[in-house]
């Protein structure tokens, strides 16, 4: 191996540990949530670093995939959860990720649940929340995303994670997400509808048949509606489902989406059951993390199983891994299990940032 290469590999080990035999351990001592907004204290005031992040995070991969109308860069993005009012685009960006989904974004601003309302389970590389779509409203994420357009790289897509208020009956669920959609349309490479957080009083309901398919049925229209208005193609539309669904339901999750063409299902959100934790926590809320990968990788290949080819009128969705990714072995098992795209949230907090080089240098 040259020199350089070496270097460069040494370089790069040096990075990893930093991160975690310095600043991880330094965070960690702190409460999740106030390490959550001390780490982000620093990204959204990074813009003087980012030459050097971009240096530093560089990857070789130009594994490009196409999704619907959008080409991503390379198959790893964030997932939606970490920056949840979209403050920090330029940042994820310079990191090497293809894309950052943003939010849960609610029409109007909403605080979330009351504190405490993350937890880390160290042993497990785990964490559970029940933060209850806290975010400043789609008004000011809107503001939020129209600043950072500038100053991120053209290639780089920005998706949307929108949801309802705690205080919308979810008969009138529909209305929110148009709202979110209408108020963000111009500054979202895609939307994601989020049906499965755990967090929210009712809100999984709306992965029902009963209410799914009527849904997206409102939000196509709204979608091809908003698209005629500013003359442009609709967006891509994906769905993000929980992991703790019985297989039966599945099917017909997979109908809906064909019916309505959404792009993209995203498996899957953070579980409300406890495997393999015995009785390290009695918290309720969403547990991600490394406990979480099975059970998600598990449905993701049962929607690989259930797709069926594609046809030219009802195109199958496309399908995106998320839960329990921590290492290059973590991100194949699921382009095994049928994903095309991957995002990583809790794996980046207990790995770091190193890990994108990491997962995308082969």
């Amino acid at each position: 191996m040259p020199l350089n290469a070496i270097r460069g590999h040494y370089f790069f080990a040096q990075k990893l540990d930093i991160y975690r035999s310095l600043i991880r351990p330094a965070l960690f001592r702190l409460e999740p949530e106030k390490a959550h907004e001390l780490a982000f204290g620093f990204i959204r005031n990074s813009s003087f670093a980012l030459p050097f992040i971009r240096r530093m995070y560089a990857h070789k991969s130009s594994d490009k995939v196409r999704i619907g109308n959008i080409t991503f860069r390379n198959r790893l993005g964030l997932a939606a959860g970490l920056d949840k009012n979209g403050e920090a685009l330029p940042f994820w960006d310079a990191l090497g990720f293809s894309h950052a989904e943003i939010g849960t974004v609610t029409p109007l601003p909403q605080p979330g649940n009351d504190k405490p309302r993350l937890f880390r389970l160290p042993g497990a590389g785990a964490l559970i929340n029940r933060m209850g779509f806290n975010n400043l409203g789609s008004a000011i994420v809107r503001e939020n995303l129209k600043k950072a357009k500038g100053k991120i790289s053209s290639e780089f897509i920005t998706g949307v994670n929108i949801g309802k208020n705690k205080q919308t009956p979810i008969e009138n669920a529909a209305e929110d997400y148009m709202k979110c959609m209408e108020s963000l349309y111009d500054v979202a490479d895609y939307f994601t509808i989020n049906v499965s957080s755990p967090n929210t009083p009712g809100l999984r309901q709306l992965q029902d048949e009963r209410y799914l398919g009527e849904l997206l049925s409102s939000l196509k229209a709204k979608n091809i509606s908003l698209a005629h208005t500013i003359k442009s193609s609709p967006k891509d539309i994906f769905l993000k489902i929980a992991p703790d669904l019985d297989d039966g339901s599945l099917p017909g999750i997979i109908s809906a989406c064909r019916e309505n063409a959404v792009t993209a299902l995203i498996a899957t959100n953070t579980t409300v059951s406890r495997p393999g934790l015995g009785k390290e926590t009695n918290e309720s809320g969403g547990l991600s993390g490394r406990p979480l990968k099975d059970l998600s990788d598990n449905v993701l290949a049962k929607l690989y199983n259930l797709r069926g080819p594609s046809g030219s009128d009802m195109p199958v969705p496309h399908l995106i891994g998320v839960g329990g990714v921590f290492s290059r072995s973590d991100f194949e098992n699921k382009i095994s299990n049928g994903a095309e795209l991957v995002q990583v949230y809790t794996g980046l907090i207990y790995e770091g940032p190193g890990m994108i080089r990491e997962i995308l240098d082969k």
